[in-house]
């Protein structure tokens, strides 16, 4: 199904009845990588919201110049579906969509909030060394431009995707390829937010979910969280990579469910 916002349709899926948890995916992703999660949580009595960014999958139109663009999508999807209250999770970039809504859009009912591999803020600075970083190279605010233009074909996963996952989400993406280029502009804005302000005032359960062998995270910006904000849970996985919902779904799911307390 679609959702028209001015030149643009975003494409969504509903899926199963009952408490409603939205997943906002990472950039250069899209609504396929939470097929385990989906089957997961619908046989446990959810109703799931996916769907995709504008300029990822199927969604329709020009790609998106901000991050702030694709957060008012989410929020107007989240009105446009008249959800009552939502539980949120959010990989990566989708992480920052996530903590966008609850900074901007108050209004949205947030009971939970899941975030995947992602850090509060992407530029080290003297202050901060818990952004983004692959091997040596640490992104700063004089180099961000240089560096992720120059290493977008780095590899997110330890041991490759589920292939139960991968079965479905190979065919999607050859089917609807994703336009680096494009959404660079993006990208470039998405890393030079800084986060934290609104993640140590979160006041309702907040789960972040890290890699032990994450390509771009090193795992002390979830301990620098914890000291900020005793709401915040925190749970690692070993060997696993960027993308950990789709790389280990099934330790994956079981930590979610935990956390929503799913028996």
């Amino acid at each position: 199904m679609f959702m028209q916002i001015n030149n643009k349709k975003i494409y969504y899926e509903v899926t199963g009845t009952g408490p409603t948890v939205v997943f906002c995916h990472g950039f250069g992703g899209n609504h396929v990588v939470w097929s385990e999660q989906v089957s997961y949580l619908v046989k446990k009595g959810y109703q799931v919201i996916t769907f995709d960014h504008v300029g990822h999958g199927k969604s329709q139109g020009p790609a998106a110049n901000t991050i702030n663009e694709v957060i008012n999508d989410t929020a107007q999807l989240i009105k446009y579906l008249a959800l009552k209250s939502v539980i949120l999770v959010g990989h990566s970039m989708g992480a920052s969509v996530v903590w966008g809504l609850m900074l901007y859009y108050p209004e949205i009912n947030v009971v939970k909030v899941i975030t995947i591999d992602q850090t509060p803020k992407m530029l080290n600075d003297p202050n901060w060394n818990y952004g983004w970083m692959h091997n040596e190279v640490r992104l700063t605010s004089d180099n961000f431009m240089q560096v992720l233009t120059q290493n977008n074909h780095i590899k997110e996963t330890l041991n490759g995707i589920d292939k139960r996952v991968w079965s479905k989400l190979y065919p999607f993406k050859k089917k609807h390829p994703f336009d680096v280029e494009k959404n660079i502009p993006l990208l470039l804005d998405h890393v030079q937010k800084d986060w934290r302000e609104i993640v140590y005032s979160i006041s309702i359960p907040m789960l972040s979910v890290s890699s032990s062998k994450s390509p771009y995270f090193k795992l002390g910006y979830t301990t620098e969280m914890q000291k900020h904000n005793e709401q915040i849970k925190v749970n690692i996985v070993s060997d696993a990579g960027h993308d950990i919902m789709a790389e280990k779904p099934d330790e994956f799911n079981t930590l979610m469910g935990n956390f929503l307390e799913i028996r």
